[in-house]
């Protein structure tokens, strides 16, 4: 159902900007990649390549918009290589997000769970130290 209506926003905006348009679905050709590639319940490799593909697009939408919106000035930003480098190069920081957020969270989790475990420790050792080593091992 989602799909319908982004296809049918997709239409409405060929219509009425098809310059925009054209560079939107050649720019993120990425993230249209990892949406199709993705076969999980919830595709978080798109929902994470995405955002940053439209950033790194973002300087040539607003270029084409605040200018001539013609499709001369797409087919000129589109042989532009350097055009290209900064779309794929985001797309790049989005895999690049994707595959080392999870890495970069278990450090950071694993690291407060280090910091907890040693506040844990050292009250564990005043309760030692105030009611004795019979509540410590558990005796009655």
């Amino acid at each position: 159902m989602r799909l319908f209506f982004f296809g049918l926003a997709f239409i409405g905006l060929a219509t009425f900007a098809a310059p925009t348009c054209v560079l939107l679905l050649v720019g993120m050709v990425p993230s249209i990649v990892a949406y199709v590639v993705d076969r999980s319940e919830r595709p978080m490799l798109a929902f994470t390549i995405a955002p940053v593909n439209l950033a790194g697009l973002m300087p040539y939408l607003l270029q084409l918009w605040t200018g001539r919106d013609t499709m001369p000035t797409v087919v000129h930003l589109l042989t532009d290589v350097y055009v290209w480098l900064v779309i794929y190069l985001s797309a790049g920081a989005g895999w690049l997000l994707f595959l080392g957020m999870p890495m970069i969270i278990a450090i950071a989790l694993g690291r407060s769970l280090d910091r907890r475990k040693s506040r844990l420790e050292t009250l564990q050792s005043r309760l030692r130290a105030d009611w004795g080593a019979e509540v410590a091992n558990g005796k009655d």
